[in-house]
């Protein structure tokens, strides 16, 4: 198990026969799914925050249908010269991109706010240390980590530099320019391009970029379902007017455009 931190009292947590436990009395039981439940109702915005489980089962849909594996397989190839000994993927979904990671790390531990993506997530590999808790409040030990992978999660920069080692690397990706335009012009009535280096200067001094590469692929989704699946894994659902969202519900398929940044920073000492 990875080095864990109590949620409550930040003392070490210690497996024991039902889950885990601190010095102080805290215990945090594991469920038949194999995951460790570490956010607390306090610390919960909302009676079941993150993804729910309808926008869990349309992302692994499309993900298990392989349209996102060229953006899978150039992640891997980013950390795996890392060689970490401890890697973290942070916002880690339904495990997809966290099972290809884990070939490139000793160790590998997985959070995610949402506890229906981890339910589904904990089902993939028994030997990653999954996690329900909160990416502002990484129930990991300080300095416990060579590596956090961010796949369109939320970095935050205090907790993401405590759990990484000195020199540790943050590798992020994130929608680059032209990412689902064709789905988004369906949607919206003016589609403005995504800016995936708008929060990297609240990284500095903290991170230095070591390098960043683009990925970017055609779409063909070649039915019905396959569109629903994708709107429905993104926010894009949630906010389109009702109307253009009902139109492109319907659609019998469509032909959009992959556009992602990785970005590779090194934690400064």
């Amino acid at each position: 198990m990875a080095l864990l931190r109590c949620p409550l009292c930040h003392a070490q947590l210690l497996p024991d026969a039902h889950g885990a436990a601190c010095a102080r009395g805290h215990t945090f039981d594991r469920a038949r799914e194999g995951y460790l439940n570490l956010l607390p109702v306090q610390h919960k915005s909302s009676l079941n925050p993150g993804d729910d489980a309808a926008m869990v089962a349309a992302r692994t849909e499309f993900l298990e249908a392989g349209y996102y594996e060229p953006l899978r397989a150039a992640l891997v190839d980013t950390l795996a010269p890392l060689r970490a000994a401890e890697l973290l993927d942070s916002g880690c979904g339904d495990g997809w991109y966290t099972t290809a990671l884990s070939a490139t790390a000793a160790a590998t531990a997985a959070l995610d706010i949402s506890k229906d993506a981890i339910k589904r997530a904990a089902k993939r590999d028994r030997a990653i240390t999954w996690l329900v808790a909160r990416s502002a409040d990484i129930p990991l030990m300080d300095a416990s980590v060579d590596a956090i992978a961010a796949i369109f999660s939320p970095v935050h920069v205090a907790e993401a530099a405590r759990v990484l080692k000195a020199r540790g690397s943050l590798v992020v990706a994130a929608p680059d320019e032209k990412h689902l335009w064709e789905l988004r012009a369906a949607l919206y009535p003016q589609v403005r391009p995504h800016q995936p280096h708008k929060w990297q200067a609240n990284l500095a001094p903290t991170f230095t970029l070591l390098r960043e590469s683009r990925v970017q692929f055609a779409i063909d989704l070649p039915d019905n379902a396959a569109v629903n699946a994708l709107l429905k894994m993104t926010p894009y659902y949630w906010r389109a007017e009702r109307q253009r969202r009902a139109q492109v519900e319907a659609l019998p398929g469509l032909s959009t455009q992959a556009d992602f940044r990785i970005l590779h920073f090194v934690r400064e000492a």
